[in-house]
């Protein structure tokens, strides 16, 4: 198996990687010179032979490019609430892996863990590439900063769905649409105020149900997640 990189920089004929990067490849990996990595940036993966390996700089050439096949045709936004301990980056690692587009944490009335630092969202970029790379996914899904509610719409891609627990008449699966981009809203484990509802609905989102069980926030995002694509990519 060919391991992938993805990289910020555009990916020219002559190629150099340092930091982690070249410290993975160098001292983890064990690869030498003559040896063929993959890279990716935006959509394209290029086959990269690899012409000298140091922990400090591993260069290489560029011999042939390709758009990346596995990356979904709809933009799908995950708006997700800030959950306790490590739930959220195993949220982003399986949702990275289904396809979501972007990652929008929020806090809202009724959120229990009330603040993103630095440090932690750096965390979940680190935790959506490594599961971009195990998907052989061409994006990196984006983590936004996390907003309040009241803010959070100015933000989101319309449509927009909201997976809605007093929802009975309109289901997600029948309420997905064949669009190129669309938003998925899942409340927090106390769930959502009937305000912050009619705030939702104010800038035309549309509430959702996700059956009959009341599921936990990390359940629902990647059950709603999944249905989506499924729907939205046939």
């Amino acid at each position: 198996m060919t391991h992938r990189f993805f990289v910020e920089q555009d990916i020219l004929e002559e190629v150099a990687l340092r930091g982690e990067q070249a410290h993975q490849i160098a001292n983890v990996l064990r690869l030498k010179a003559g040896d063929q990595i993959k890279l990716v940036r935006n959509g394209t993966e290029a086959l990269v032979v690899l012409e000298s390996v140091d922990a400090a700089e591993v260069r290489g050439r560029c011999i042939s490019k390709r758009p990346v096949d596995a990356e979904p045709h709809t933009r799908l936004t995950l708006a997700l609430p800030i959950l306790r301990g490590d739930r959220t980056e195993e949220v982003i690692e399986a949702v990275t892996q289904l396809g979501v587009s972007r990652i929008a944490p929020f806090v809202s009335a009724r959120s229990i863990v009330r603040s993103l630092p630095d440090g932690k969202r750096e965390r979940w970029t680190r935790v959506a590439r490594e599961a971009a790379e195990t998907a052989r996914r061409g994006r990196v899904p984006v983590i936004d900063e996390a907003r309040d509610w009241d803010r959070l719409f100015e933000r989101l891609d319309a449509p927009v769905l909201i997976a809605w627990e007093s929802e009975v008449l309109r289901s997600l699966r029948e309420a997905v649409p064949q669009t190129a981009q669309l938003s998925l809203v899942i409340g927090p484990e106390g769930g959502l105020s009937m305000d912050e509802i009619d705030i939702a609905r104010a800038h035309d989102a549309v509430t959702v149900s996700l059956g009959p069980r009341n599921l936990r926030s990390e359940t629902a995002a990647i059950t709603a997640v999944a249905l989506v694509m499924d729907v939205a990519e046939r």
